[in-house]
């Protein structure tokens, strides 16, 4: 390859983009509203939900998950917005030991629907659907197994709080 030919793509390359720096914005820098990204995620209220008898263990952690990934300092800051939950979990054994007919492993998968509202719920802001796995290993201790699915259930929440709030961050960043 000739120099002058390198020289023209390497400055094609820079040209564009130059040309394309300008169409984004940073996710953590100040949003058009002039709050701080911080602010505007620590102003989502994360109401109770009544989860039903098998989803209450699962559900706390959760909206426990979401409260400090919204609001990790604990300051009280006003509330903006609402976000509503609807979560679902699953389990599945892919692996069954055959000698006992157990299952040796499981996957716990869960499904969050989320709507962020304004507070009095006129206005939706943003919905969506975050979905993860994680999974634990079967153990013939009874208490090991009990401690190794709220483990995966722990794991399960912080996933999905964690790409809610990435979800919301990209959403408030732009909203003015």
């Amino acid at each position: 390859m000739s120099s002058p030919n390198l020289i023209a793509r390497v400055a094609l390359v820079a040209g564009l983009a130059l040309s394309l720096s300008a169409c984004f914005r940073p996710l953590h820098g100040p949003t058009p509203s002039g709050l701080t990204l911080q602010t505007e995620l620590a102003s989502i209220e994360v109401p109770e939900v009544e989860w039903p008898l098998r989803l209450a263990n699962a559900g706390h952690y959760l909206r426990s998950e979401l409260i400090f990934a919204l609001n990790g300092s604990g300051s009280e800051i006003p509330k903006r917005y609402s976000l509503r939950l609807a979560f679902t979990e699953s389990q599945t054994s892919p692996i069954v030991d055959s000698q006992y007919g157990t299952a040796s492993s499981v996957i716990v998968g869960g499904t969050l629907t989320y709507t962020l509202t304004t507070l009095d719920g006129s206005t939706v802001i943003t919905q969506g659907t975050a979905t993860s796995t994680a999974s634990f290993d079967r153990f013939p201790q009874r208490f090991a197994n009990i401690r190794a699915a709220r483990d995966a259930e722990i794991r399960l929440a912080k996933d999905l709080a964690a790409q809610v709030r990435t979800r919301l961050s990209a959403v408030l960043a732009t909203r003015s």
